[in-house]
């Protein structure tokens, strides 16, 4: 809980600044309708028929959704989350379901494109990224040897120090 509320605490450290504050709030706020944007839009694609609400409504609760990561993707609640709402606006749970599967895909794919499209402004690639994340496994396998080894050596060097007090012992007798 303690490494929660701190990193928290770090996310909200811009809010200590009313420029960066600001500039924060508006981009986030640029974001939410783009993405409320995408999910009317996903909703006009399948023909939904459904009011603006509505996508800001499965917003929201897809929002909600992902906060709390239960299995990989959420694949399944994040697509229940959206189509128990819009049940009430008279579309068939699995419409609604599969519709969340679209809009998942539309979510992911947007973020996936501009992760990349950032990696390549950075001048990195796949490639690059696949070398270090290799050099990161080789270099903490390298680190667990050591801590093997160096766990050998001071089983050693108690188990020599036992025999020596043993024979010290032995030897004032």
């Amino acid at each position: 809980m303690r490494r929660l509320l701190a990193m928290a605490r770090q996310g909200l450290a811009v809010l200590r600044a009313p420029a960066a504050a600001v500039a924060a709030i508006f981009f986030q706020t640029v974001g939410w309708t783009f993405q409320l944007f995408a999910v009317w839009a996903v909703t006009a694609a399948f023909t939904l028929d459904v009011p603006l609400p509505a996508a800001a409504l499965v917003l929201l609760l897809m929002n909600i959704a992902t906060v709390f990561p239960l299995w990989p993707g959420n694949v399944g609640l994040l697509q229940a989350a959206v189509a128990l709402p819009l049940v009430q606006y008279g579309v068939a749970y699995g419409t609604g379901f599969a519709f969340g599967l679209v809009l998942q895909a539309v979510e992911m794919s947007v973020g996936v494109g501009v992760g990349l499209v950032m990696l390549a402004r950075e001048g990195l690639s796949l490639a690059a990224l696949r070398r270090m994340e290799d050099e990161e496994e080789s270099s903490a396998e390298d680190a667990l040897d050591e801590l093997v080894e160096a766990d050998a050596a001071r089983e050693e060097r108690a188990s020599g120090d036992k025999g020596r007090v043993l024979t010290e012992g032995r030897s004032r007798r």
